[in-house]
């Protein structure tokens, strides 16, 4: 949807940014920051972005990046859709940074959660859920169409700030993605909006982990 507000970076092209000082901003998750990253980068994991988004400089320019370029896209065109100017997103991620020969830092850091204000569950705790709970697919309509956790309706995340009025709030949300990751954000940001944080459900390990536990998706 926000295709046209994504401005990609070849490594080489934000080089030039990182060598002029540009913040270069880290969307993947803990564990994969703290194996390597690109040196100064600063880490606000996309789990958690909906809570913390407000922490990215409003005017950049400020470069986007995760392991192949897809978590980071999605991160830019977010806020990109809010207002937010001169961002960028490195293509193809820290893994083709890296093969371009650029600087990686792999000394061993500690870095945590801020902690998220919803609620976690697996594949067996969300089978539960199915009972009483609203199920919203977040992925885009193709990935739905391939297999989805049944009954979930699908709203891309890209268009979840516009259809806010079609979640109940009298009852649980259950949100799903490929991974967690996607559905993660939408929870964050479910509960910035006012939806009651015990009621906000993200499915960890999404799809993928529903599907493995030998669940059944509709087509």
């Amino acid at each position: 949807m926000y295709e046209t507000d994504v401005k990609n970076l070849t490594p080489e092209e934000a080089k030039a940014l990182y060598e002029e000082g540009a913040l270069f901003l880290d969307v993947r998750e803990v564990e994969e920051f703290a194996q390597a990253r690109i040196p100064g980068a600063r880490l606000l994991p996309l789990s958690e972005f909906m809570a913390r988004y407000a922490e990215v400089p409003k005017e950049g320019p400020v470069v986007l990046y995760c392991r192949t370029g897809n978590r980071s896209w999605q991160a830019v065109a977010w806020l990109s859709a809010q207002g937010w100017k001169n961002l960028y997103n490195l293509e193809g991620g820290i893994v083709r940074w890296y093969r371009t020969g650029l600087p990686v830092d792999t000394t061993p850091v500690e870095v945590g959660y801020q902690g998220v204000p919803f609620q976690e569950v697996g594949p067996e705790e969300a089978k539960a859920l199915l009972k009483e709970a609203f199920v919203v697919d977040v992925r885009e309509p193709w990935e739905y169409r391939e297999g989805h956790v049944p009954g979930a309706v699908n709203i891309p995340l890209s268009t979840l700030p516009t259809r806010l009025s079609e979640l109940p709030k009298d009852r649980p949300i259950l949100l799903v993605c490929n991974s967690g990751n996607r559905s993660g954000v939408a929870a964050d940001f479910l509960v910035q909006q006012g939806f009651a944080g015990e009621k906000v459900y993200n499915l960890e390990g999404g799809t993928y982990a529903w599907m493995s536990h030998g669940l059944p998706v509709e087509r």
